[in-house]
């Protein structure tokens, strides 16, 4: 490789790690815990010398100029503008299609003029979730509509604020979580947390669930009727959160939910409605661990996720 190719690859990882800095990307380098090396496999360091003592005199002693610091560049960020542009605008179309939504009527073989309108639902007080979530969780916990009740140590419900205006949906419990009975624990649960702090959010602000609450044997796929036996409790579930938003993370997630058969790579590239509720498709925690470049294309969408969180919320308030 020549000298003019390596300084070319300097440059571009100066000016990449540069950017990352400057989002504020933690989480977007760590690859996570790295082994430390056996002591036969460090190489021996070189003796440091005792630094010289000076000899007083009597000779003033002059000052040493400061050497001159060169001035920063500002910093150049042209792609955070042209992001933001479209980020403002991926809202601004999000919510003109939520508006679509509500204003087209419901289809029906026959209209019934003579019918009683439906009345309105009081929405649910902060306290009246949680008691109702916590009655859900205790009834799923003795739960055996499907096989899965045979192998796993306890089921996994879901945490987070029951009130809060974002809830993220993963596909099913590892290891982890059926150990602890909680979504999003070991590895990837710290991957999601160091996510949610980059776009401003605590775990205790948002909700975090899974389709399948029990976890299937060796982590392999859920089955069909697995995700049939447990889709009933996961929209109950919704039904009493009522979120401003849903994140799905992972393509299993996003097709149960949606009834949907699409790749992630396109269910990323816009919004979908479920319940009159936006939706939002990114990858799993998991498979950013085993696959890193994703981080890029996680860190514009929960961007995304966020701006959209903001202005539905302060559309309510």
């Amino acid at each position: 490789m020549s000298g003019d190719s390596l300084k070319r690859i300097a440059r571009d990882l100066h000016t990449y790690l540069t950017q990352q800095q400057e989002a504020g990307m933690e989480w977007y380098l760590d690859e996570g815990p790295v082994d430390d090396p056996s002591p036969s496999t460090v190489a021996p360091t070189a003796p440091v010398p005792a630094p010289e003592v000076p000899v007083a005199t009597d000779a003033p002693i002059e000052p040493v100029p400061a050497e001159p610091v060169a001035p920063k560049p500002p910093a150049d960020k042209p792609k955070d503008l042209e992001f933001q542009m479209a980020c403002d605008a991926f809202v601004r179309e999000t919510i003109n299609q939520i508006e679509q939504h509500r204003q087209t009527p419901v289809e029906s073989d026959q209209a019934d003029i003579f019918s009683e309108p439906e009345e309105t639902v009081e929405p649910l007080t902060p306290e009246a979730k949680a008691t109702t979530l916590a009655a859900l969780a205790e009834q799923i916990s003795s739960c055996e509509d499907c096989k899965l009740h045979s192998t796993r140590n306890q089921t996994v419900f879901g945490v987070g604020n029951p009130d809060a205006g974002l809830v993220f949906i993963g596909e099913a419990p590892g290891r982890n979580e059926d150990e602890q009975g909680e979504p999003f624990v070991g590895r990837a649960g710290k991957l999601l947390t160091d996510i949610l702090k980059a776009i401003g959010f605590e775990r205790d602000d948002i909700y975090i669930c899974t389709t399948i609450k029990s976890r299937p044997p060796k982590n392999r796929d859920p089955e069909r009727d697995e995700v049939q036996a447990c889709e009933p409790y996961l929209k109950q579930q919704l039904a009493i959160l009522e979120p401003k938003v849903i994140c799905c993370l992972g393509r299993h997630a996003a097709m149960t939910l949606l009834g949907t058969r699409d790749s992630l790579g396109n269910l990323r590239k816009k919004v979908h409605i479920y319940e009159g509720i936006p939706v939002m498709a990114t990858y799993h925690p998991a498979a950013l661990l085993r696959n890193p470049h994703w981080k890029r294309d996680t860190w514009e969408d929960v961007r995304k996720l966020r701006a959209l969180h903001d202005a539905l919320l302060a559309e309510t308030s």
